[in-house]
């Protein structure tokens, strides 16, 4: 097909599809690359630590997180045959460059993923003991920060590329409401884009100025009109799906974006740090406005097309920027040079890596796969991002086809979970939550230290103002005292027993940092309960950096005796868990 013949051509559903194949790929990749990002830096910090004799010994245990269901229920590897599969319906001319760059990303990604095994070894066998100033460990961390700059640059590129394709075709005509929505909404993500990789480049020029002016106006503009945008537009009764309700959140995403970046501008924070506040601004606050870790722009757009299936182009999520902290001696003052051009570093990385190209080979080992063992193809093609959308999973930050939650939170407030990751992490995790829920949902907050009190009644999200409300009261949570967990669970019985939702996902979730005994009177209600016409199940939450071994059991075995589940809280998995709790029971279909 020549450009010509494509000018005057639209794009069909099943080329749009095979583009935005490549698009769901890299995102999960991105998505990958930070959570795993969290262990860098925790075996950086080791390190250094380890270094400066602040620590005796590094402690390091390798999580599969390419092969979690609680992080990925699809897993990234299983995604890209559908890149190959379907890349018959991109022009023949114009299928080269995005496989390349996505085999490249698949190398960059399987190097990452090496360096992790390569440092777990390093730490497991004591091998970073008999490495004086840990040289080898740090050369790796050196290698995986370089590697995190050619993901972000190979993404950036990808979705450019992808972008240059569909620019050669006609622009879609306006048949739909739904296009016009997206169409509006689009220039919206971009300058979004443009303000959070200006913030990631350090950039306090006046042209950080115009960005946030730009985007300003864009929101202004939005607003105004959007009851004439969405009109048309079919609303969802109690659904988070409903195309206003996305429109809203993603203009809510943008706005904290604007207001992050602003801040950023004034430094108010994440002042005299080992790295510059950018840096801090980037990889904390924005990208957890944009990325699906806090149900940020991009997510939403890209769940807006699916909801509304719109032939469109989607968002790219974008990875975190990885810096090494090395430590205060003579020996790595090289690498904190100021006059290191990090770009050509990579330029030269990626001309070394990249010479001889491997994507024929990629892509032969990859239909050689899939064709050997055709059930397991055809499972693939079954968990396409068509099926996806109709049918969400477990760990989707999606409760549609979820049975009714009927969530009551037993919160342990004694003194101990003022911890950053205790207490405040778990309050993260229940905002995110309540941004999911639908109208028939309903939540419970209970305290207890040395008394049992319910501070929020079992309430619904039937409207902004009860979520409101329900944020207002889990912000003002402070710790306290001691506890008394058998005050607590009778209390957390008591009142789900008398809310009791049929055929719904009625649950106690147990907030702890700590273990305890409870008395026989507590164990009779707790199994009393899980065999309830509508059982009541018991999770718990533990809260602790180290899981110490005496806790897990007594609190497993608490979790079992409820019929639930036991769950080591972390600052990777927190948001993640709490979701797939409130997706535990399946809707029953009529």
């Amino acid at each position: 097909m020549t450009n010509l013949q494509a000018q005057n051509q639209r794009l069909s559903k099943s080329t749009y599809q095979a583009l935005n194949n490549y698009i769901v790929y890299s995102n999960e990749v991105s998505h990958a690359l930070n959570l795993m990002y969290f262990d860098f830096l925790h075996i950086n910090d080791q390190f250094y630590q380890f270094v400066e004799d602040s620590i005796d010994q590094v402690v390091y245990e390798k999580d599969n997180i390419l092969t979690n269901p609680d992080y990925f229920p699809i897993y990234p590897r299983d995604l890209y045959p559908a890149i190959l599969n379907d890349n018959i319906y991109i022009p023949y001319d114009k299928r080269g460059a995005p496989l390349q760059l996505i085999g490249k990303v698949v190398n960059v990604l399987k190097e990452i993923e090496d360096t992790r095994s390569l440092l777990a070894q390093y730490v497991e066998t004591g091998d970073y003991k008999k490495d004086t100033n840990l040289v080898q460990g740090f050369k790796w961390l050196r290698r995986v920060e370089v590697l995190y700059y050619d993901m972000f640059t190979l993404q950036e590129k990808l979705h450019w590329n992808l972008t240059a394709i569909i620019q050669t075709y006609n622009s879609p005509q306006i048949d739909s409401n739904a296009l016009r929505a997206t169409q509006e909404l689009q220039p919206l993500l971009k300058q979004s884009k443009l303000v959070i990789k200006a913030v990631r480049a350090g950039d306090t020029s006046s042209s950080l100025e115009y960005n946030f002016l730009k985007l300003n106006e864009f929101l202004i503009s939005l607003e105004g009109r959007q009851e004439s945008i969405l009109k048309g537009l079919k609303k969802i009764p109690n659904s988070l799906r409903s195309p206003e309700k996305r429109f809203a959140e993603i203009l809510n995403r943008t706005q904290n974006i604007l207001k992050i970046a602003k801040e950023y501008q004034r430094n108010p924070k994440y002042q005299n740090l080992n790295f510059k506040t950018s840096y801090y601004y980037y990889n904390i606050d924005l990208l957890n406005s944009y990325n699906r870790s806090g149900d940020g722009a991009a997510t939403l757009f890209n769940k807006f097309i699916n909801d509304n299936d719109v032939y469109w182009l989607y968002e790219h999520e974008m990875p975190h920027l990885f810096e090494v902290l090395y430590p205060d001696i003579p020996e790595y003052e090289q690498y904190k040079a100021p006059d290191i051009d990090i770009e050509e570093l990579i330029r030269k990385k990626l001309r070394e890596k990249y010479v001889a190209d491997s994507i024929a080979q990629i892509k032969s080992d990859s239909i050689a796969q899939a064709k050997k063992d055709s059930a397991i193809y055809a499972q693939q093609i079954l968990d396409s991002i068509e099926y996806r959308k109709n049918n969400p999973q477990v760990g989707d930050m999606n409760l549609n086809g979820f049975a009714t939650n009927n969530l009551v939170f037993l919160l342990d407030i004694s003194a101990s979970m003022k911890d950053t990751n205790k207490l405040p992490l778990l309050k993260e995790a229940l905002v995110q939550l309540l941004d999911l829920m639908r109208e028939e949902d309903n939540i419970t907050l209970i305290t207890y230290s040395g008394k049992a009190e319910v501070v929020l009644p079992p309430t619904s999200m039937t409207s902004e103002a009860n979520k409101k409300r329900v944020i207002d009261i889990i912000s003002q949570l402070s710790s306290d005292g001691s506890s008394d967990a058998n005050k607590g669970i009778r209390l957390a019985y008591k009142t789900i027993e008398e809310s009791i939702i049929k055929n719904g996902n009625n649950r106690v979730i147990m907030a702890t940092d700590g273990a305890f005994n409870i008395n026989s009177r507590v164990k009779k209600i707790i199994k009393r309960g899980t065999k309830e016409k509508d059982p009541i199940r018991l999770s718990i939450f533990y809260f602790s950096k180290k899981e110490y071994t005496h806790h897990k059991e007594l609190l497993e075995n608490l979790s079992e005796m409820g019929a639930g589940k036991y769950r080591h809280i972390k600052k990777e998995n927190a948001k993640k868990i709490l979701v797939i709790e409130a997706q535990e029971v399946r809707e029953k279909k009529n």
